[in-house]
C-alpha cells in the first residue's frame, strides 16, 4: 500500500455541560486527527484523544509522536535503518502488514498508536471490501449493544435524564459515584430506580476514588437499588483490595483504569477472580489490536469484557464500537453512547445509538465519512 496523503489536523470537542467525575471535571477534549490516503483514493481515518489521568500520554507527547510517526509514513525508511533507541518494530499486537513500530509508535504512547493503527486498519479493509468488524473478526456481530452515561447533578435531574434515556430504548444506564458524600450518591440511585423500574440495568463507576473500607460501605448502600456491576472502586494499582471486595460485593466489580498499567493488567488476566469484567478503551491500550487482544486472552480466562470510550469523538468511536461487535462476547452493554454530551456532534451518522444500539454499517471501512 502506498500512500499518497498524510495529514494530522487538530481536533476539539466541547460539551454541553461539563462532565463531573471522580477524576475531575471536564469541559473539553482536545486531540488530533489522522487521515491517510492511498493510491487508489481510499481514506482511512484515526482518531487520538489523549487524556493522562486516564493512562495515555499528554496532548503535547502524542503530537509529537503523531507528527514524527506520519513524517515517516511520507517517508517511509528503507527496512534495514536502524531505529532512535526505545523504538522497536512491532512493538504490540499487530495485524498482517501493520508494522507501527517502525514509524516510531508503541504502546507507551498509546493515544497516538490508536490514531495511526485505526486509519491503517481502516484502509485495509477497504482494500478487502470488508466492514472493519470483519477484518477484526470473521464472527463480528452486525449491532452493538450500549449504555447511556447519565451526568445531570441533581437526584431530580438525574431522574429524568434516566426516564428519557429508557424511553429512547436505553436498557442499561451508568451513574457516576464517589467524589461526593454517600448519602449524595443514595439519594441519586434511589431517584433513578424509582424513576426507572426494576427492569432497567443500572452499573456505577467510581473511577477509583474510594479507600477500600469506603468501597465496601458504598457497595453494601448502593446495591439496595440492584447494581449490573461496579466499575473500578478502587485506586487502578490496588488490585489486592480489588480482589478482596470481589469476594464479598454484592455485584459484579469490573476493572477500568487499572488496565492502563500494564504489570496490573498481567495480574487480572492472570488471576481472574480478581474481578469479572474488563473495561476496554482502546485509547488507552494503545488500539484495537492490542485491546483485540487483550479480549480474547480475557474470555480464554472465564472474564467478560466490554468497550468504553475516552470520551472521544465520532471516529474514535465508530473504531470501537466495530471492535465491540467483534469481542468474544457482547454480552454487556459498551459505553459507547456519549455523543449527546458533545456540542456540535455531527447530527447525521451511524453511531449515533438508536433504542440503544449502534447498527454497524455494512459498507467496507469504518462507515464515518
Amino acid at each position: 500500500m502506498r500512500l499518497t496523503e498524510v495529514t494530522l489536523h487538530p481536533l476539539r470537542l466541547e460539551m454541553v455541560n461539563p462532565l463531573k467525575t471522580a477524576r475531575g471535571t471536564y469541559g473539553a477534549r482536545e486531540g488530533f486527527v489522522v487521515r491517510l490516503r492511498d493510491e487508489e483514493g481510499r481514506l482511512g481515518q484515526g482518531e487520538a484523544m489523549p487524556l493522562q489521568e486516564f493512562g495515555t500520554e499528554t496532548p503535547s507527547d502524542c503530537e509529537r509522536v503523531l507528527k514524527s510517526s506520519l513524517e515517516r509514513l511520507r517517508n517511509p525508511l528503507p527496512p534495514s535503518t536502524p531505529l532512535p533507541p526505545g523504538e522497536g518494530r512491532g512493538e504490540g499486537s499487530e495485524g498482517p502488514g501493520l508494522d507501527l513500530g517502525s514509524v516510531g509508535l508503541s504502546l507507551r504512547t498509546p493515544a497516538a498508536r490508536h490514531a495511526v493503527e485505526q486509519a491503517l486498519l481502516e484502509l485495509q479493509a477497504k482494500r478487502q471490501g470488508i466492514p472493519l468488524c470483519q477484518l477484526l473478526s470473521a464472527e463480528a456481530r452486525a449491532r452493538v449493544h450500549v449504555n447511556a452515561l447519565l451526568g445531570a447533578p441533581s437526584p431530580e435531574a438525574l431522574a429524568q435524564e434516566a426516564q428519557r434515556a429508557v424511553a429512547e430504548g436505553y436498557e442499561t444506564l451508568k451513574i457516576k459515584v464517589a467524589g461526593r458524600p454517600l448519602s449524595e450518591d443514595i439519594a441519586r440511585l434511589q431517584a433513578v430506580r424509582e424513576a426507572v423500574g426494576p427492569a432497567v440495568r443500572l452499573r456505577v463507576d467510581a473511577n477509583g476514588a474510594w479507600k477500600e473500607s469506603e468501597a465496601g460501605a458504598a457497595l453494601e448502600a448502593l446495591s439496595a437499588y440492584g447494581l449490573e456491576l461496579c466499575e473500578q472502586p478502587v485506586a487502578p494499582e490496588e488490585y489486592e483490595a480489588l480482589a478482596r471486595l470481589s469476594e464479598r460485593a454484592p455485584c459484579p466489580l469490573a476493572a477500568d483504569e487499572s488496565l492502563a498499567i500494564p504489570e496490573v493488567l498481567r495480574v487480572l488476566l492472570d488471576r481472574p477472580s480478581t474481578v469479572k469484567v474488563l473495561v476496554l478503551k482502546p485509547m488507552v491500550l494503545g488500539g484495537l489490536l492490542p485491546t483485540l487482544a487483550v479480549a480474547r486472552e480475557a474470555a480464554s480466562r472465564g472474564l467478560e469484557a466490554y468497550v468504553t470510550s475516552s470520551l472521544d469523538g465520532v471516529i474514535a468511536r465508530a473504531g470501537a464500537a466495530h471492535l465491540a461487535a467483534a469481542l468474544p462476547s457482547g454480552r454487556y452493554a459498551s459505553g459507547l453512547g456519549v455523543g449527546h454530551l458533545f456540542k456540535d456532534e455531527p447530527g447525521n451518522h451511524p453511531f449515533r445509538p438508536v433504542r440503544g444500539r449502534i447498527e454497524l454499517p455494512r459498507i467496507p471501512g469504518q462507515g464515518v465519512s
